[in-house]
């Protein structure tokens, strides 16, 4: 069972809340706060660098302490430091540290005064009136809170890309190696690429449904199996991600991984199109009077029944796409191979991991036609910043 990045870096973020509402020494807290940063941007996850014995020391921001702490997360599941904390004080308290106008000593005054632990609480503690005659809490502050606390109920569940891209590529690849499964895919939000994710819509081509569905719920970070039926199955991960199935024949598969991966409005959209040709646009494929229309199996041959080349899952937002596909005016998706540089770059010399030299050769090997360094300045001395001589060195060695 692989710990990802992403779940290493929420409980190092969540002790840093927990220990700053204790009112522990900032610097603890920025610590903790780094060392998240550090390991939720990374490209590779902890656990396989450890597998192939890397020191976690050579990462910025991460000593022998920390780097001991995160090899023990990785090897049992268990963050026992965090686990004290969450003793002391709910884990649920980190939620309301993150809702603006909350901070640490807010925070810690809800909890002491009024017994406030989570975000439901604030809400019925503010409908109340309990927070009316609280110290620091004025009319402005409550009103803005109560705003926050509407988006909060509908995003809480949504998570970055590319956190759900670390969970979610694993568990493709487990289902991609069973026998059952000749095609697989992430459909929805994720497929589209969109910034955030509620869930994983995933589709899968089988024959054998009652096999492709085994293989789902025998994933091992399944921490619970929501609902199971013939064809579709809903589970919790353990990374709090909802994953959901949906098992078709391989004549539909295409079909459904356009209905699946949506969006909405594109897929109303193109249904309306099909009812204007006397025909029907559903998950299981495209139909004249109950009777599937030959040459539907894929996407690329769908579109091509309404006359449409193919369009990106990036695209289909119903934002003008079919039009500019209709017209042969569609936008071209920007490729990792059209990018021709990086212009954020910290080296050795701050808080990076490489030299200059290292960075100059990377940058080569991708075909890269600049990248910029910015190392931090001696304004921020907790990340080593150059002072003007420092500077001036480094600007000779890029000369060089």
């Amino acid at each position: 069972m692989t710990i990802h990045n992403s779940e290493i870096a929420e409980e190092f973020y969540r002790l840093a809340e927990l220990l700053e509402i204790e009112g522990a020494n900032s610097f603890r807290v920025r610590a903790y706060r780094n060392a998240a940063r550090t390991i939720e941007n990374l490209g590779e996850d902890v656990a396989r660098m450890l597998a192939r014995g890397a020191d976690l020391t050579e990462l910025p921001g991460i000593g022998k302490d920390l780097a001991g702490k995160i090899s023990k997360i990785v090897n049992t599941g268990h963050f026992e430091l965090l686990e004290e904390v969450e003793h002391r004080l709910p884990a649920s308290l980190v939620e309301l540290s993150t809702i603006p106008g909350l901070g640490p000593k807010r925070v810690k005054r809800l909890h002491e005064e009024l017994g406030i632990n989570s975000p439901a609480q604030l809400a019925e503690a503010i409908a109340a009136g309990k927070l009316d005659d609280l110290p620091g809490f004025g009319t402005r502050l409550i009103a803005k809170i109560t705003q926050t606390l509407d988006r909060h109920r509908k995003d809480q569940r949504r998570v970055r890309l590319a956190a759900a891209e670390a969970v979610g590529e694993d568990f493709l690849a487990f289902l991609k190696r069973a026998g059952a499964v000749r095609q697989a895919e992430i459909a929805g939000s994720y497929r589209r690429r969109k910034d955030t994710v509620g869930d994983l819509d995933i589709v899968v081509a089988s024959d054998q449904p009652v096999e492709a569905m085994a293989r789902f719920i025998a994933y091992p970070e399944v921490a619970e199996v929501v609902a199971e039926g013939p064809t579709r199955a809903t589970v919790l991960l353990r990374s709090g991600l909802q994953a959901d199935l949906r098992v078709v024949e391989s004549a539909s598969y295409g079909a459904a991984l356009l209905y699946f991966t949506g969006s909405k409005a594109h897929n109303i959209a193109l249904r309306g199109m099909a009812v204007k040709r006397g025909l029907k646009l559903n998950e299981y494929g495209l139909f004249r009077k109950r009777r599937p229309l030959p040459g539907a199996a894929t996407e690329v041959e769908i579109y091509g029944l309404f006359d449409l080349p193919y369009i990106e899952p990036e695209l289909r937002e119903d934002r003008g796409e079919i039009e500019a596909a209709r017209a042969h005016r569609l936008p071209k998706l920007v490729r990792l191979d059209d990018i021709r540089g990086d212009l954020h770059v910290h080296t050795k010399a701050s808080d990076g991991r490489d030299t200059i030299a290292e960075i100059a050769a990377a940058a080569k090997a991708r075909g890269y036609a600049y990248v910029g360094i910015t190392d931090h300045t001696q304004h921020l001395t907790v990340a080593n910043g150059l002072d003007p001589a420092r500077l001036k060195r480094q600007l000779a060695e890029i000369d060089r």
